[in-house]
C-alpha cells in the first residue's frame, strides 16, 4: 500500500494543472452525456429546487455542474502533492482575523462547511492557517486503500482527522479550549434521526441538528465558511460568524447557517453537489 501511495504522490505532483483541467473538460462531457452518471438525480434535484427556472436555465446549471464536479474530483489528485504555498495561493482566506480572534481568547467554535466547490481545498488550507488545532468530522471509507489515501491528505499539515462516531466525546473533552471543529453539514440524515424539517431551497427538508448541539454542550461559537470560486483552480474562502439572541432554541442555529448555504447556492448553483440524494428522506412520517 505505502509504495502505491508513493507512485500516485509522484503522478499527482508532476501532472501540470493545465492537462488536469483538459482531463476534466473531456471526463464531464463522458459523465454527462455518454455514462449519464447520476443524471436523474441531478435533473430532480435543480427542478425542485428551482421551480421557477426555465428548462434553458436548469440545462446551463446542469451543464457547469458536471465541469465543476469534474475539475473538484480531479483537483483532489493533489491534495497528497500540493504544497502549502500553492494551496494558499489557490485558496485565499480573507479574513483568517475571525479565527485569531477566537484564539486570543480561548474561545472553541464549530465550523459550519458544505460540499461546495472544493471543500477538501477549504478544510486542507486551513489546516495550514490556523494557531489553534483543527478537528474535522469524517465517515471512514469501505475501501481501505483509499481511506488510508484520505486520512494521509487530509491530516498532513496538522488536522485532527475523527471518525464520525468518535466526533462529539472529542468535541466535548475539548470544550475549554480553542479548538476549530469542522463539519461539513449538507447530508441528508439517516431515515431513523428525521426528527426536525427547514425550507430549503423550496423544499421540506431533513437536517442534522448535530452542530448545533455540539454548540450548546460545549459552550462554542457558531461559524460558516463560504467558498467561491475566482476562476477555474482558484478560490476563496471567508469565515461568516452566526449569532443570534436566540440560538439557545431548537434549530435557531441551523436555521441560521442552512440559510447561509441556501444564499450561496443560489448565487452559484452549479458549485454545489447535486448528485447527492438530499431529499431521499423529505417526507415526513
Amino acid at each position: 500500500m505505502i509504495k502505491r501511495l508513493n507512485l500516485l504522490y509522484i503522478l499527482t505532483k508532476l501532472v501540470p494543472f493545465s492537462l488536469l483541467y483538459l482531463c476534466s473538460n473531456f471526463l464531464a462531457f463522458l459523465l454527462q452525456r455518454i455514462f449519464k452518471y447520476r443524471l436523474q438525480v441531478i435533473r430532480t434535484n435543480l427542478k425542485n429546487a428551482f421551480p421557477a427556472y426555465s428548462q434553458k436555465a436548469l440545462q446551463n446549471i446542469e451543464k457547469k455542474f458536471y465541469l465543476n464536479f469534474c475539475d473538484v474530483l480531479l483537483e483532489n489528485f493533489k491534495l497528497n502533492s500540493i504544497s502549502k504555498t500553492s494551496l494558499r495561493k489557490r485558496m485565499k482566506f480573507l479574513n483568517p482575523e475571525v479565527l485569531d480572534r477566537l484564539n486570543e481568547r480561548n474561545k472553541g467554535a464549530i465550523l459550519i462547511g458544505a460540499h461546495y466547490n472544493n471543500w477538501e481545498w477549504m478544510a486542507l488550507s486551513l489546516s495550514t492557517r490556523l494557531k489553534q488545532d483543527l478537528f474535522s468530522v469524517y465517515k471512514p471509507l469501505n475501501n481501505k486503500y483509499f481511506d488510508t489515501l484520505m486520512l494521509n491528505a487530509r491530516q498532513r499539515f496538522g488536522a485532527h482527522i475523527i471518525p464520525m462516531l468518535e466526533f462529539p466525546k472529542v468535541v466535548l473533552k475539548n470544550k475549554n479550549r480553542a479548538t476549530v471543529n469542522l463539519m461539513i453539514a449538507d447530508q441528508s440524515p439517516h431515515k431513523s434521526k428525521l426528527d426536525y424539517f427547514r425550507t430549503f431551497l423550496n423544499q421540506e427538508t431533513p437536517v442534522y441538528l448535530g452542530a448545533e448541539k455540539l454548540m450548546n454542550a460545549a459552550n462554542l461559537d457558531l461559524l460558516f465558511v463560504k467558498v467561491n470560486r475566482i476562476k477555474r483552480g482558484f478560490y476563496e474562502m471567508e469565515i461568516v460568524p452566526l449569532t443570534d439572541q436566540k440560538l439557545s432554541e431548537k434549530g435557531a442555529a441551523t436555521k441560521l447557517h442552512l440559510s447561509q448555504l441556501e444564499k450561496m447556492i443560489i448565487n452559484q448553483p452549479e458549485n454545489w453537489l447535486w448528485s447527492h440524494r438530499r431529499w431521499k428522506h423529505s417526507i415526513k412520517k
